[in-house]
């Protein structure tokens, strides 16, 4: 992803320039103690003391003086890279303290912050027009539909999810509880009692809910409509739910009577009862079983009904309608709060710029100063280089010496020199430059305070344009109908 300009307005200015707190924690102490134990010293300086290692005429260092000066000429090593990093640092903060390159930067940056604002108005203004004539769709349709069917007087009903889920659990409630009813009743007719007419009476339940649910849903809901063709399938669902429903608990009555007598074959004597004689149920138990069958489904029926608005797909463009506007006001609301983020976004960083900008004329002295104490403590870390390495070579041969039968060698009695590591030039400072600091940072504010005026007028005409969208969309559909009625 390409740099924003206010990322590049940020990166102008983007090296710290604070005091350096230099102490002789930056190289660490060195810890002699430590390193003794690491190497076991004493131990192995009085092991090879015994075997009167190393020779009177070595003239060579052994392993253990070896491991000593590989210490101290690792940590000598690491103070120095520490150290010239440091030197490293404070050479490119006196360079960022020449304020042309960074002041030209910024005068490139700022037309980009400008443009930036400009693009994000223009995307913004593209984004709103699209859903405002996505929702205008939706807006002729939904009239359309309204005027068609004779709604213009109200809105569909919309159902809410607790509502939903509460309708939907009644359609469950009622299958449960129906298997159970029906399980109940058919156990007389059952080899295996109340779990033998479970399945059966699940299979009952299911048809009589379940084609309650199709056709009052796709034919009965028709019957609201205005047109006669639909009112006549409104008219031919609500007769095939009355057939359905009938048939369905009617068969279960019968099944429950001639199940009860007739162990094989019972379908079929169903079948033949129905059709000849529907209502020779002589037994009171099936009339209930048929009316409690009846009820359930006509809850269900009721429920479907009431489920969303009666008239069909009302509740569905309502929704479709109420979406798109909440997404135009979303759109809206989201291209409002882009254009004062970036606004704020640029003015805090307009505003830290300038403080920056006088903190710049004090920063070149505390610089100088920490980079003397630098040198200063660079010098004191060597020096205790060399009292810790003294100390390991006096621990290590003075272990030896004490353990030895025969002369030690020459060097042993001679102190180990640590070498000093010069530090690379420290940089060139010309005074003559202070003379020019605040001037450039009278310029650089002066250009600051006419970026800020021209990003709060850049948001100020993005704002008017988000705010007079509808406005100007409303003008020119009235001129439209004034033109139509001139002609």
């Amino acid at each position: 992803m390409s740099e924003s300009a206010l990322q590049k307005l940020v990166s102008v200015f983007k090296t710290p320039q604070h005091d350096i707190i230099v102490s002789t924690e930056l190289f660490g102490q060195f810890d002699s103690n430590k390193v003794a134990k690491e190497l076991k010293l004493e131990k192995i300086g009085a092991e090879k003391g015994e075997k009167n290692q190393p020779s009177a005429s070595s003239q060579i260092s052994d392993e253990i003086e070896v491991q000593i000066q590989e210490r101290i000429e690792s940590a000598k090593s690491h103070a120095n890279e520490l150290a010239e990093n440091q030197i490293q640092t404070y050479v490119e903060r006196i360079s960022n303290l020449d304020f042309e390159g960074h002041f030209s930067e910024l005068r490139q940056a700022g037309p980009m912050a400008i443009s930036d604002i400009q693009s994000q108005v223009h995307l913004g203004l593209n984004d709103m027009n699209t859903r405002r004539r996505k929702l205008k769709d939706i807006e002729n349709e939904y009239s359309h539909f309204r005027n068609k069917n004779g709604l213009q007087n109200r809105t569909a009903k919309i159902t809410t999810p607790i509502g939903s889920f509460l309708k939907i659990l009644l359609i469950l409630i009622l299958i449960i509880f129906e298997t159970y009813v029906n399980g109940t009743y058919l156990a007389k007719g059952s080899t295996q009692g109340l779990l033998g007419g479970v399945v059966e009476a699940f299979s009952f339940a299911i048809l009589n809910i379940g084609f309650s649910i199709i056709l009052t849903h796709f034919l009965v809901k028709q019957i609201v409509r205005p047109q006669f063709f639909w009112k006549l399938i409104g008219l031919i669902g609500v007769c095939a739910w009355l057939a359905v429903v009938i048939g369905i608990n009617l068969g279960l009555a019968h099944y429950r009577e001639i199940a009860a007598t007739i162990m094989d074959g019972a379908g079929a004597l169903v079948l033949e009862s129905i059709i000849n004689d529907p209502l020779a149920l002589k037994d009171l138990e099936s009339w209930i079983l048929f009316s409690i069958g009846s009820l359930f489904a006509t809850i269900t029926l009721v429920d479907i009904l009431t489920f969303s608005d009666v008239f069909p797909g009302y509740t569905k463009l309502q929704l479709k309608w109420d979406d798109h506007q909440e997404e135009y006001k979303e759109e809206f609301e989201h291209s409002m709060s882009d254009l004062e983020e970036i606004k704020e976004n640029y003015y805090e960083t307009l505003r830290k710029i300038g403080d920056d900008l006088s903190v710049r004329q004090r920063e070149l002295d505390k610089i100088l100063a920490g980079r003397n104490k630098l040198s200063s403590l660079y010098a004191s870390h060597h020096e205790q280089l060399q009292r810790s390495a003294s100390a390991l070579f006096s621990i290590y041969y003075e272990a030896n010496k004490a353990s030895r039968t025969e002369p030690v060698p020459e060097r042993f009695n001679k102190g180990y020199l640590v070498s000093k590591m010069t530090l690379s030039s420290q940089g060139t400072y010309e005074p003559r430059e202070a003379q020019n600091i605040k001037k450039r940072i009278k310029d650089a504010k002066d250009f600051l305070d006419q970026q800020m005026e021209k990003v709060h007028e850049e948001v100020s005409n993005g704002i008017e344009k988000y705010n007079n969208l509808d406005k100007l969309e409303l003008d020119q559909v009235n001129g439209e109908k004034q033109a139509s009625e001139t002609q």
